[in-house]
């Protein structure tokens, strides 16, 4: 995916067992798509937990934050109660909206850790690709911030 594109429409299922369609927030919401490798490993931990301490911050700017791998629903559901999580973690089995976002899994298998924002409009505005967690939030909220206007 390059800068402007537009997000692809998409139905993943969450940890809680429903389905989370991109449909429900395009012209209401900016999205944050983290995608991370997998749960409970501790860099993927400190990821999610950070990401889980600034959601507020990011409703502020009228965003959503979606976290996404290739896991189980019951794995992410024991991964969000354990830590407490304060938005959705999506199951992408078979890689289908890693494939729509032109993701490639590392050695095939394991799901790198990137970032995708879309503006309200459904149009991408930053693709950040990153092993450092804090950069994803902060050029996230960046990102937002700029194409607000702030």
């Amino acid at each position: 995916m390059k800068l402007g594109d537009h997000i692809p429409t998409f139905s993943l299922e969450d940890n809680k067992g429903n389905w989370f369609n991109s449909d429900e927030f395009l012209y209401k919401k900016y999205f944050i798509l983290f995608f991370y490798p997998m749960d409970f490993t501790p860099m993927c931990t400190k990821e999610v937990c950070q990401f889980r301490d600034v959601n507020e911050d990011f409703n502020a700017l009228d965003a959503v934050i979606v976290g996404i791998n290739g896991q189980s629903t019951s794995s992410h559901e024991k991964f969000y109660t354990k830590h407490q999580l304060n938005f959705p973690l999506l199951s992408d089995k078979g890689a289908k909206l890693s494939k729509l976002l032109g993701i490639k899994k590392k050695f095939g298998l394991i799901t790198p850790r990137e970032t995708f924002v879309f503006n309200k409009q459904g149009k991408l505005i930053k693709h950040i690709v990153s092993n450092v967690a804090e950069t994803h939030i902060e050029e996230a909220m960046q990102a937002i911030k700029k194409d607000q206007g702030n």
